[in-house]
């Protein structure tokens, strides 16, 4: 920057301001007027650039597309997960009966992008943790934009709300449904309506049973899980279930669901 410049920073309060400048411009050389010309032009050209991209940037967010290989099933190819050393079918009961609901107490994600990198961030939280060395404990997530993302998948053993994994699939919803939270999420038509596709998948695959009991895993569990604001919703589903389950064992629940049978 030229001493003109310098100069001009440094005292232009000393006077009205176009006085001032008009005093110093009359006394400066014509290389020390180009320089400031130039110093000048290229701040509004910096200020202008940065007004423009920032416009851009917020129309291109309001008008985004939120698309997805799928409308709403999410294959781990399609998040791109990474392998999982929990991916072996495993000896468990099946069909199953328990349908139990947690949440993740992770940021929300309300677009596709973002809920498939928040699930890998989750991902790699239990595979790289000291202790944990194990995939996502849910069988299936479902995040704020309304997907079901495929965790375990069917058939295979969740590690989400111990002894019961073997005789329930667990569905974890993406977000902090503690209402005691300043600010905390809120569950939505479209994930209720998608955990009932979902559910009505594995009813017709044949791995749940259709008279299935979906719980909160606080019915089962000493814990918070899946918040007040979630659970408050599942306790409005035709399929929620207040038998208590606490304390029983996977042999003696599935032994209770085939007694109902007909």
């Amino acid at each position: 920057m030229s001493s003109f410049t310098v100069e001009l920073l440094l005292n232009f309060k000393s006077y009205p301001l176009p006085k001032y400048i008009w005093n110093i411009a009359k006394n400066s050389t014509r290389a020390e007027r180009l320089s400031c010309a130039a110093s000048v032009v290229a701040l509004l050209l910096c200020t202008a650039l940065i007004v423009y991209f920032t416009v851009l940037a917020k129309k291109s967010d309001v008008n985004a597309v939120d698309r997805a290989p799928h409308p709403w099933n999410i294959t781990r190819e399609m998040w791109r997960a990474r392998p999982s050393p929990n991916n072996a079918t495993v000896e468990r009961f099946s069909p199953v009966k328990l349908v139990i609901i947690q949440h993740s107490v992770s940021p929300e994600c309300h677009r596709f992008t973002i809920c498939a990198a928040e699930i890998r961030n989750l991902q790699s939280y239990f595979l790289d943790s000291p202790g944990l060395g194990y995939d996502l404990p849910y069988n299936f997530a479902i995040g704020n934009d309304g997907r079901v993302y495929r965790i375990r998948g069917w058939n295979r053993e969740g590690a989400h709300t111990a002894p019961y994994n073997r005789c329930s699939v667990g569905i974890g919803f993406i977000g902090d449904y503690r209402e005691d939270l300043t600010v905390h999420s809120r569950v939505t038509d479209l994930q209720l309506k998608r955990l009932n596709l979902i559910i009505q998948e594995g009813v017709d695959r044949g791995y749940l049973r259709p008279d299935y009991s979906i719980l909160g895993a606080r019915d089962v569990i000493s814990t918070y899980s899946p918040g007040d604001n979630l659970y408050k919703a599942i306790q409005a589903l035709d399929h929620y279930d207040t038998t208590n389950y606490r304390g029983l064992t996977c042999e003696q629940i599935q032994e209770m669901s085939e007694k109902e049978d007909p």
